[in-house]
């Protein structure tokens, strides 16, 4: 089973888009919707409803009123305006969980529970096995549910014999970039021909070369600046990435995602080609 990764510097370069279209080629496959700050992939690939589990990935402190001695401790040593007076309470939204006021209440009257700060299920989609999550408002520890949600999906993948596993990362390179890309054999990195993204470009090459994990460059509406397109693939191809071609700018997108379908669902076009000529190089890439 191989897995493949897909990231951007930013949202909104087509990154989800072309998860979508990767698991209608891969199928039958799993796909992991890893952007749990932002997670939408569901929508075009409308997964079966299934029983949404709980995910704790922190705590949350309240006050007990019957042990409360009103001594104000609490509010002294809360660095994040936390807890208020008369009477003595904590904020569940604003409270970071970082159990500073129960180590300083003599009286024990702070209790320190697990808060619920996601959901995910697994369940049947039209080109496999969905996997997906969602944060919580406000809630952290993104990187914690990636990491659990991909490890349900490669148990998923495992069980059904899937070739591929296709994962939906988050953009940018942090928390839950990092957890989505433990035993990957690949990510493909979709970027825009922008001076900004050549730089988020550079970022995630850079984390990549750290881990030592291969990367292939996909630039989406490469015809609004070919100059830029042009000095991406030159600072790709300088880092040893794999170009798997240029995605131009296509209207028919639209009213594809709008339908809730996935890019060449509804037959060919200029992007959808596009799309299927990169999938085709990156499966041979993965099968050397």
């Amino acid at each position: 089973m191989k897995q493949v990764l897909i990231l951007s510097g930013k949202g909104g370069t087509g990154k989800t888009t072309l998860a979508g279209a990767f698991a209608r080629l891969a199928a039958p496959c799993v796909v992991a919707d890893c952007d749990v700050d932002a997670a939408d992939l569901h929508i075009i690939l409308s997964p079966e409803p299934a029983e949404r589990k709980e995910f704790c990935g922190g705590k949350k402190a309240s006050i007990d009123p019957s042990k409360c001695t009103s001594c104000g401790r609490c509010l002294e040593v809360c660095r994040f305006d936390a807890v208020s007076a008369d009477p003595f309470k904590i904020s569940e939204t604003a409270c970071e969980g970082c159990g500073v006021c129960v180590w300083n209440c003599t009286a024990g009257a702070i209790n320190f529970k697990e808060a619920l700060s996601g959901t995910w299920s697994v369940s049947p989609c039209r080109y496999g096995t969905f996997a997906g999550a969602r944060l919580e408002p406000a809630a952290e520890n993104s990187g914690k549910l990636v990491a659990l949600l991909k490890n349900e999906a490669v148990k998923a993948a495992e069980a059904a014999g899937a070739e591929f596993l296709i994962l939906d990362g988050s953009p940018g390179i942090g928390c839950p970039v990092l957890a989505s890309l433990g035993g990957v054999e690949a990510v493909v990195m979709v970027a825009e021909p922008t001076v900004s993204g050549r730089h988020d470009f550079l970022r995630l090459a850079e984390l990549l070369r750290q881990q030592k994990i291969k990367g292939f460059l996909l630039v989406n509406k490469w015809d609004l600046n070919t100059e830029e397109t042009e000095a991406l693939e030159a600072a790709a191809g300088g880092l040893g990435f794999g170009l798997l071609g240029r995605v131009p700018f296509d209207a028919l997108v639209v009213k594809t995602l709008l339908a809730r379908k996935t890019l060449g669902e509804d037959g060919p076009g200029p992007a959808a080609n596009a799309v299927e000529k990169a999938w085709k190089i990156l499966r041979s890439e993965l099968e050397t």
